[in-house]
């Protein structure tokens, strides 16, 4: 059921986001960070996490000293407010980045996505109960923001077990160290002109593509999540497109110019001598 549900809601947001065809992604590419070069998702989630944590501190402050601590209702109600900017951003770049996921993955992260949305739902409640006390002293938003800190440090704990455990968003490449000497991957002539071709360099996969004599090597396995881009698609003699999420890299540096993918992929100087193509990472 949880799958059935997943795959209805990974195709609605790919095609809210513009995610389903061969173009460009946009608005992909602005929600997974592209453009900054790191996912954006967990940058964010450090505002909506401070901020619900700074305003369960403040209540705890005037619950245990009502009398001397009559700003703290006030200094809460503010930092929820920081706290709920924070979480509205993680919950569109989240459900973005979730939006790619399978397996385990998949259904780790949509557990952690519904309970983030509920827990945003029960901060703008605490917010509004805040807001109406004349008093400024809710003590129902208290107990809204003691609830949703909760809330917030168990799916904290869910997105830690995303990244840690199950790799999500994490670059691919980071552990191919590629080699530091030219290493030899064949003929000028096993490589035909406009074509993907995928080699091993020290033991690490790679990308080669002739154009017309240039020759042009990035690693070839996707930074986003590890798609093999000796499946994709050369694009213009410019970029080469993953076959999985659509992300695009440049070929002269490897950088991404179009998301999902953040970090760009690694390059390989390329050495033709006699004929002879050779190889080692830059």
């Amino acid at each position: 059921m949880l799958d059935r549900f997943s795959d209805g809601l990974q195709s609605v947001i790919n095609t809210l986001l513009g995610a389903r065809g061969k173009g460009r992604h946009p608005i992909k590419s602005l929600l997974a960070g592209s453009w900054l070069g790191h996912p954006l998702h967990p940058l964010i989630t450090d505002i909506a996490i401070g901020g619900v944590t700074l305003a369960a501190i403040c209540d705890a402050i005037w619950l245990i000293f009502p009398q001397a601590a009559v700003w703290a209702p006030r200094a809460a109600e503010v930092t929820l407010i920081v706290g709920v900017l924070g979480m509205l951003g993680s919950f569109f770049t989240g459900w973005s980045d979730w939006s790619d996921t399978y397996g385990k993955e998949r259904t780790t992260g949509v557990i952690h996505g519904l309970l983030n949305s509920f827990t945003l739902v029960l901060v703008i409640i605490a917010i509004v109960f805040s807001l109406l006390d004349p008093t400024g002293k809710s003590m129902a938003a208290a107990v809204l923001t003691f609830i949703s800190f909760a809330l917030l440090s168990y799916t904290s704990y869910l997105g830690g077990d995303l990244v840690f455990k199950d790799g999500t968003n994490v670059n691919h490449t980071a552990w191919e160290h590629g080699s530091d000497t030219f290493e030899r991957v064949g003929s000028l002539s096993d490589f035909p002109d406009g074509q993907l071709k995928r080699v091993e360099v020290d033991g690490v996969p790679v990308v080669v593509v002739n154009l017309g004599g240039k020759v042009y090597a990035l690693a070839a396995t996707c930074t986003h999540a590890g798609g093999p881009l000796d499946e994709g698609t050369l694009e213009s003699g410019v970029c080469v497109r993953c076959p999985w999420h659509g992300s695009r890299f440049r070929l002269r540096d490897g950088k991404v110019v179009d998301g999902p993918a953040t970090v760009a992929e690694p390059v390989y100087d390329v050495q033709i001598s006699d004929g002879v193509v050779s190889l080692k990472r830059r």
